[in-house]
């Protein structure tokens, strides 16, 4: 698994959300949630910034998203869809997110996301 989830060029917010809709209404919840994973680590970089620099909160969007499972800044219902999005996937390939689109919107709306 990659952890930083790397963009593919030219990919956007809408694209990534857009992804993980359509994956999880066809029922493939690894891609709706890698998708996921994606469309919250671009929006976490542009609220709170990732990487090196002033706005520094992490390095990557997964390692983000397991810092905002933990952060008492944060209110208990995003931090444990943030907790959800950063399981990592069992040998039988769930994981704690179970509707991975959801979890990305209860951070989205925190932040002021539709």
């Amino acid at each position: 698994m990659n952890d930083d989830l790397e963009l593919q060029p030219g990919r956007t917010f809408a694209d990534e959300i857009a992804a993980a809709r359509a994956a999880q209404t066809t029922g493939n919840i690894g891609r709706a949630r890698t998708c996921a994973r994606r469309a919250t680590g671009m929006l976490l970089r542009e609220k709170i910034g990732l990487g090196p620099g002033p706005r520094h909160y992490a390095p990557t969007f997964i390692l983000a998203l397991r810092k905002l499972a933990t952060d008492s800044a944060f209110p208990a219902e995003v931090r444990a869809a943030a907790a959800r999005l950063a399981d990592r996937a069992k040998p039988n390939r769930t994981s704690a997110s179970e509707n991975p689109v959801h979890d990305a919107e209860i951070i989205f709306q925190y932040f002021g996301v539709e």
